[in-house]
Order: C-alpha cells, then sequence, then structure tokens
C-alpha cells in the first residue's frame, strides 16, 4: 500500500509540474512577484552580486527548474551549475505573466547531478537533453583539463521516479568525437535530433558556431565517447569575423550571442530561421532588447496561454544586482 501511495504521489507531481499554470478570468488575489513584458525584467530572486548566466529549462510548462551557472559559492572566482525553482502563471484577468521563485529544494536527480558534475574548475553552458529512446542527457563544459571540453551525464529514464528505480547516473564522459585542444562550449540538439551544433574557437581564437551530424538517440553515449572522431562543419551563415558563441535551439530558431558589428555594443543576442534546410542572415533582436553592454547565453521557448515567445539571457547592464544577472523577456514582436 505504501509503494501505491508513493507512485500516486509521483505521478500527480508530474502531472502538476507539466501543467502551465493558467488562471481564470475570476475576481481572486493574487501578488505578482516578477511580471514579463516585451521590456527585459530582472528574475531578481535567482540572481546574486556575482556572475549568473547559461540557463537550461528542462521543463518549459508552468511548475520547473532552472539550472544556470554562478560564481556565488566561490566568492566571484569558479563557476558551478546550480538548480533553482520556479513557476509561471498566466492570468486572464489582468492579461499578466508571473514569474515566481519557489525555493532550492532539489529532487533525488537534482541532487545526484550536481554533485557529479560541479567540480573546482568552471562548469558553464548546461543544456539538457531528453532522447526518444529510453535515455536523458545532461551536456556542459568543463576546463579542468586548461581549455573547455564538452562533457556529459546521461541516465535510464526509468532509473528515476519510478518504482524500484536504480538512481544510478553514468558520467560524466568527455565528448570525444568533437572536442579540440581548444575551448568548445555551448552544446544544444536540434528538434529532429540530427545534429549537435556548439561554439569553438579552433579556428583564429575567435570563437564560430559548428555543427556534428548525431545517430540514433539510443547510440548516442556510445557514439559521443567511442565514435570515429568527427570534423565539425563550421556554418558560415551564423558565424563571422567576431566572437559567434552560445547557440540555442527552439524549432526552425536559433538564438544565440555576438560581438559583430552593426550591434548595440559589447556581446549581442540575434536570431536565424532555418529555411530549407540552411540558416538565414542573423538578425540583431535590436535595442529593446540589447544593450551597449554584454548580453549572453539567450534560451527561447513557448508558454501555453500566450502567443508569444519568452526569452531568458544574461547581461551585465546597470540596474542589477552585480556582475551577470539572468532577465527575461517576451521577444516574439520582435522576431519575424
Amino acid at each position: 500500500m505504501n509503494h501505491l501511495k508513493v507512485s500516486f504521489v509521483f505521478i500527480l507531481a508530474l502531472v502538476l509540474t507539466a501543467c502551465p499554470i493558467i488562471w481564470p478570468d475570476r475576481d481572486y488575489e493574487f501578488e505578482y512577484e516578477t511580471i514579463v513584458t516585451e521590456s527585459p525584467v530582472n528574475l531578481e530572486k535567482f540572481n546574486s552580486r556575482f556572475d549568473d548566466y547559461n540557463s537550461d529549462l528542462p521543463y518549459p510548462y508552468g511548475a520547473y527548474g532552472i539550472y544556470y551557472s554562478t560564481n556565488r559559492s566561490s566568492n566571484g572566482n569558479n563557476f558551478n551549475i546550480i538548480h533553482r525553482r520556479l513557476e509561471f502563471s498566466y492570468h486572464e484577468k489582468d492579461d499578466v505573466l508571473d514569474v515566481h521563485y519557489s525555493g532550492t529544494e532539489l529532487t533525488t536527480y537534482e541532487d545526484m547531478l550536481l554533485d557529479l558534475i560541479n567540480s573546482d574548475g568552471d562548469e558553464l553552458g548546461p543544456f539538457s537533453f531528453f532522447g526518444p529512446e529510453e535515455y536523458s542527457y545532461f551536456f556542459y563544459a568543463n576546463n579542468q583539463g586548461g581549455d573547455f571540453d564538452i562533457r556529459f551525464a546521461y541516465h535510464l529514464k526509468s532509473d528515476f521516479g519510478s518504482y524500484r528505480a536504480q538512481e544510478i547516473i553514468s558520467g560524466p564522459d568527455t565528448l570525444m568525437v568533437a572536442n579540440s585542444p581548444q575551448d568548445d562550449l555551448y552544446p544544444v540538439i536540434t528538434e529532429d535530433q540530427t545534429r549537435m551544433y556548439f561554439c569553438s574557437n579552433r579556428e583564429n581564437d575567435r570563437f564560430n558556431i559548428y555543427s556534428i551530424p548525431l545517430p540514433e538517440a539510443a547510440e548516442l553515449h556510445d557514439f559521443l565517447t567511442d565514435g570515429d572522431p568527427v570534423e565539425p562543419q563550421l556554418n558560415t551563415a551564423l558565424s563571422s569575423d567576431f566572437n559567434d558563441k552560445c547557440p540555442f535551439i527552439l524549432g526552425d530558431m536559433m538564438v544565440f550571442t555576438s560581438d559583430r558589428e552593426g550591434g548595440q555594443g559589447g556581446f549581442d543576442l540575434y536570431y536565424s530561421r532555418l529555411v530549407n534546410g540552411a540558416w538565414t542572415d542573423p538578425v540583431n533582436f535590436g535595442p529593446e532588447i540589447n544593450t551597449e553592454y554584454d548580453e549572453y547565453r539567450p534560451i527561447i521557448f513557448p508558454f501555453e496561454g500566450i502567443s508569444d515567445y519568452l526569452m531568458i539571457f544574461s547581461s551585465d547592464r546597470p540596474g542589477g544586482l552585480g556582475g551577470f544577472d539572468l532577465y527575461i523577456v517576451k521577444a516574439g514582436n520582435i522576431i519575424k
């Protein structure tokens, strides 16, 4: 009976966390915490006086958690990846999308994962990938070897949250098929799971955006660690003579950061569309989002209940808590 009770509670939790919270048009009292608008809003309760950036949203629906890199634990020195809980709720009555900080409590998986991957080096660029087969993956980059290498941990989907779960995370392993003696960071996998994109400074000491083909997801960890080396393909449409970094893909759209000419200053955020199998010329998000300071590592996602793209990114613009802070914005009005 106890096993049945635990299983029911777990299934109920999954249902609740997988569904967006939409408050209907009725009279109620609700204290908003962070109202998402078409101008960037600081996610104050997730930030610190140190650097907070490189976010990853494994479940972009309603109540869920966010991973991101921060150097708060080392008082501004090395970066580790942390996890915080947050909730989105849309309120029809006021036409308000609210972000609510809901704590630091970790699940068994999150606790084991962070203990496994964090080190005395820097961990940057987290990316969760839920393969179509039985395995899930967590990618990031680490510089314990001197330069940044893409690494990953993985587990059977049935190993967490199910009855008789084994609670085993394998790795972390190094992505041997594509890492170089230079820096390789910010992996992301396309929606059809056929390519991995990342950035690297392997040529001319500047960062460009590269990609490699991927096999069937069931064989992914074997391919990444033991497969024959693959020559990454430089994407000339997305790359420039400047630094192009932090690609993130949603469907047929990529967002990334670049310090190329023609921006607002420093690193700016750009987007590109995949049309007939090719990426279009990148478009700057403009002064509505970019500033003369640095905007970094964007991630973009939808939210059910509103017809808009949401974007979380980091910036060291004035008015934050210190260093780089995480911001959120409705970006759909800018994307053509």
